[in-house]
Parts: C-alpha cells; sequence; structure tokens
C-alpha cells in the first residue's frame, strides 16, 4: 500500500490516501509545498505543463516538494507519482484590499492622517488565503479632485501621498470624500488592478 500526500488535497484512490488539512487549489507567484509520503518506490513526482515540481520546503508548512506555476494561462496542473494522481486548481493572488494608515474605503479618516507622510498600502484581506508573508506594493494610483463643478484626476507614480494632493486634502471639510482610482499594484505574479478607495474626512 502506498501513502501519497499532497498538500491541500483529500482523496481515495487505488488504495492510495492523498490528504491535508488546508486548501485544494495552488496558486501562481508563489512557492506552493506539497507533501508527498510513499511507503513503497513509486519513483520521483511529475507535474503536467504549466508549472515545475523539485525537491524543496516552504517556510512555516510541511511537505519535501515545491510547486511553482510557470504558464500564466494554465487553469490546473496533474501532480503524478507512479499510477497515483491529482488535479489542482490553480488561482489567481488575492485582490488586495486598499488602506490609508490602517483605515479603509467606506471609513471615516481624520484629516490627521495625512499629515504624517502617508501612503496607499496594498493589503490581503482573504482570511482563507494561506500565505500570509506574501506582500503586495502600490505602483500607481489616480486621486479625484473636484474645483468649479468640474470633476478631474491626477495620476501619481509608486504609493506616496505628494505635496500637492496634500494640500488639496487640507483644503477640504469634514464630510468632504476622498477618493482614489486606477490602483495599479505589484504582486509577486505580476501586476494587478486594485479596486479604488473612497472615504469620507472626519
Amino acid at each position: 500500500m502506498t501513502l501519497f500526500c499532497l498538500s491541500f488535497m483529500a482523496v481515495r484512490a487505488q488504495g492510495v490516501q492523498i490528504k491535508n488539512s488546508a486548501i485544494d487549489v495552488l496558486y501562481r507567484g508563489v512557492k506552493n509545498p506539497v507533501s508527498i509520503v510513499s511507503c513503497s518506490n513509486d519513483g520521483v513526482p511529475s507535474i503536467s505543463n504549466g508549472a515545475k515540481i523539485y525537491s524543496g520546503t516552504v517556510s512555516g508548512f510541511e511537505g519535501q516538494y515545491v510547486v511553482e506555476i510557470t504558464d500564466p494561462n494554465v487553469k490546473s496542473v496533474t501532480i503524478s507519482v507512479g499510477e497515483v494522481s491529482t488535479q489542482f486548481k490553480v488561482l489567481e493572488l488575492p485582490i488586495p484590499a486598499i488602506t490609508i494608515a490602517g483605515y479603509r474605503g467606506g471609513e471615516e479618516i481624520p484629516k490627521s492622517v495625512f499629515t504624517n507622510n502617508t501612503q496607499l498600502d496594498a493589503v490581503i484581506d482573504n482570511v482563507n488565503f494561506p500565505f500570509k508573508d506574501v506582500e503586495y506594493t502600490v505602483t500607481q494610483y489616480s486621486y479625484m479632485t473636484e474645483a468649479n463643478g468640474i470633476t478631474s484626476s491626477h495620476v501619481v507614480n509608486g504609493n506616496k501621498l505628494t505635496e500637492e494632493l496634500l494640500k488639496d486634502i487640507k483644503k477640504k471639510r469634514s464630510g468632504d470624500k476622498i477618493m482614489f482610482i486606477g490602483i495599479k499594484v505589484a504582486t509577486p505574479a505580476g501586476p494587478r488592478n486594485a479596486p479604488g478607495f473612497v472615504a469620507e474626512l472626519k
């Protein structure tokens, strides 16, 4: 009998047990831990096109193999050992949420928050996402302004709030809206678009 364990899966087939207590998907842009335990010599594991598997470990996880997705378009991959194979869905990294000094869109933000060299941060909101050390960085955004009834946007590269932008915020009153759109984020799997950020001044 062969015991064959792949991270994030629970299946029985051909007297082979495949199990783990986490989730049953693989993510692009990260090293996915895979655990394979065999009581007999079934050979080295192989993987279908669009990914690679190799010996190694991922910090914080059990498993002696690592899977990385190499094809940006592949939707699933199959890992095989001997006659046993298991298919995994491939997902994008979670869409980030945008925060400013810990405040989220829809909240009221004191004007004083914007005097402390504030920046836009991109965080992962998905509580089921297992990789806690994945980091996103805002690379571009547009700040919306209104003057004489005309709305316009100012594109800013990077994640910092510029002096020009801060001067405009200082002119606003309690209840006025702060709005950022067109937010672009760098992730380990490549650039992503993030949802806009709208909040009111206290």
